[in-house]
């Protein structure tokens, strides 16, 4: 009986269109809206283009993160906070805080991950109670999928974690490709799992439970007084070489840690607390009086064995470079409440098929969204199909008839101490095919001191060329080579830097290897480094261009590595 359907058509088109573009004004979001598992996050990010690159070039390197001085207290980050407009599905928030993040390997300048301050300025602001979002840009996780899916298991298996959703970044209209948005640990998410939020939080970075080692955890929330004794209690308690498990468990909530441990064993997590001593955090919690570990950065997980110092002997079923880890697995007790741990994780949580099919699902949401960066995805994804396939023949085949034996005991946290000092004034031309052994090349002043003694050099070079990796996805470093006057060994090391600060008249943040010979340099005590700052004076990236200024800065040595 309509006989202008196309009119009706039209309008209710319309009608449609003015909806999906009218302001968000009225609308807010709920903290349930920020983790939606059947889509992705629109995350718009505008901020001045000055101080986006401001942050984003911002970086920690190994010798700032591991020094010796973190024995005593976390080192402070080197990222600040500047402001942002931010809209998240249509919900405007104006002059909130961005700042990047990230330890060593998720750093990037281009694709940087990021936190959002949303009480910046407005200190009542936040979404069902949660101020910052984190956003994780997965650099360590071509597969993307590890944060997402690895949160989901552990809460489904009871313990306690982030929850995690994936999102679409846009800064400045530019498509930064597909994040993880991890859940902070925050009083919403300590509520929600231990129903009391009035607990003492710490994180843990690369430290334990060693003696001299009690002020390394990065307290977050809480008592502090009260959780540094119970620090120092756990502490007293490993050293001594006699901790029993009932001891343990007076300070540790033992069934929560076995679960956790576990989670961590099964998913393969080598860069976690029970693989790495790394990315977890630790809550007192006043209803128990004991600790509680949460994983953290959990962008390390569907790999059978470590990406870090691993060892072909070790099992694949179990972690114990954790001291709490190990201490609890040279028990028989310990070893037999893992097993059945993970032996009821395989049978009430490992579902190949349903893992298998959460992976394809992953794979269509995301990928219309991805950077071009993230082009290892399907790849990468594969591995961590493979994975699954795999791993619970892996896991029966070395636990069927019980836990392996493993006694290697962990050490304690590797830090970066200072021995010695470099300086260096240079005049040479960028050479795009590096003659990477050759010295006495360009004008170089040269100064070495290793443990207070004078390093005599002789027939040293300089030039400049991209280095660290092939074509120009390296960094453009200054090369500089010598010989040692005494044993005639090749001393080399590059001045690396970011492309974007690759110019003249700035102080730059420079870091390096210094190498010994055609290798790597380890003594006694480890791998040593070159940080410091460098002035260009000239600076030029084409063939033939003059590069040329001064370095000035320390020799470190980094004491622990092979933990």
């Amino acid at each position: 009986m309509n006989r202008h359907p196309s009119t009706t058509a039209t309008t209710a088109l319309v009608t449609l269109l003015l909806a999906a573009t009218a302001p968000a004004a009225d609308k807010k979001l709920t903290l349930n809206d920020l983790f939606p598992t059947d889509r992705v996050l629109d995350v718009q990010i505008t901020v001045d283009n000055e101080e986006w690159d401001k942050i984003r070039h911002q970086s920690r390197n190994f010798v700032s993160a591991l020094h010796e001085k973190r024995k005593a207290a976390p080192i402070d980050g080197p990222y600040e906070y500047v402001n942002a407009d931010v809209t998240i599905d249509g919900v405007k928030f104006e002059k909130v805080g961005l700042r990047k993040k990230g330890f060593i390997g998720s750093q990037s300048s281009s694709r940087p991950s990021l936190k959002i301050k949303l009480n910046h300025t407005d200190k009542e602001r936040s979404i069902g109670g949660l101020t910052n979002l984190t956003m994780n840009n997965n650099k360590q996780d071509g597969s993307i999928v590890s944060q997402y899916m690895g949160y989901a298991l552990f809460n489904a298996a009871g313990s306690p974690a982030s929850r995690c959703a994936f999102a679409k970044v846009t800064v400045n209209g530019k498509n930064l490709g597909i994040y993880s948005h991890v859940e902070s640990l925050r009083k919403p998410l300590l509520a929600r799992a231990f129903d009391d939020e009035n607990g003492t939080l710490y994180e843990g970075t690369v430290v334990d439970f060693y003696d001299g080692w009690e002020g390394s955890l990065e307290h977050k929330r809480g008592d502090d007084k009260q959780g540094r004794e119970k620090i120092r209690e756990l502490i007293r308690l490993l050293e001594s070489g006699e901790a029993s498990e009932e001891a343990i468990g007076r300070l540790i909530d033992l069934d929560a840690f076995y679960r956790y441990w576990a989670v961590e064993g099964l998913l393969g997590f080598w860069d976690g607390y029970s693989g790495n001593a790394n990315n977890y955090f630790i809550y007192l919690n006043p209803k128990t009086d004991r600790f509680h570990f949460m994983p953290w950065g959990a962008d390390a997980l569907f790999r059978k064995r470590s990406m870090l110092n691993f060892d072909f002997r070790a099992p694949v079923s179990v972690k114990t470079k954790g001291r709490v880890a190990h201490r609890l697995y040279q028990l028989t007790e310990g070893r037999k409440r893992y097993r059945k741990a993970l032996h009821r994780l395989l049978d009430e949580h490992w579902n190949e098929k349903k893992l298998l099919a959460e992976c394809d699902r992953i794979e269509a949401l995301i990928r219309p969204h991805l950077n071009r960066e993230q082009h290892r995805f399907s790849r990468s994804l594969d591995g961590t199909r493979e994975f699954i396939e795999a791993r619970r023949r892996d896991l029966m085949k070395e636990t069927r008839d019980g836990m392996p034996t493993w006694r290697k005991a962990p050490k304690p946290p590797p830090v970066i101490a200072a021995i010695g000092k470099i300086k260096a004034t240079f005049s040479g031309t960028w050479m795009e095919d590096s003659p990477r052994d050759r010295t006495e090349i360009g004008n170089l002043e040269l100064s070495l001191s290793l443990d207070s003694r004078e390093i005599a050099l002789k027939d040293a070079g300089v030039h400049a060329s991209w280095t660290g990796g092939f074509g120009r996805s390296s960094k453009p470093s200054v090369r500089i080579v010598a010989r040692r006057a005494d044993n005639d060994k090749e001393v080399s090391f590059d001045l690396g830097m970011e492309e974007d600060t690759f110019r003249a008249g700035e102080d730059i943040q420079t870091g390096g290897v210094l190498r010994e010979g055609r290798g790597l340099s380890f003594g006694p005590l480890g791998m040593q480094f070159i940080s410091g700052k460098t002035r260009l004076t000239a600076a030029g990236m084409k063939e033939g261009d003059k590069v040329e200024g001064a370095f000035e800065g320390d020799v470190m040595k980094l004491i622990g590595l092979g933990r």
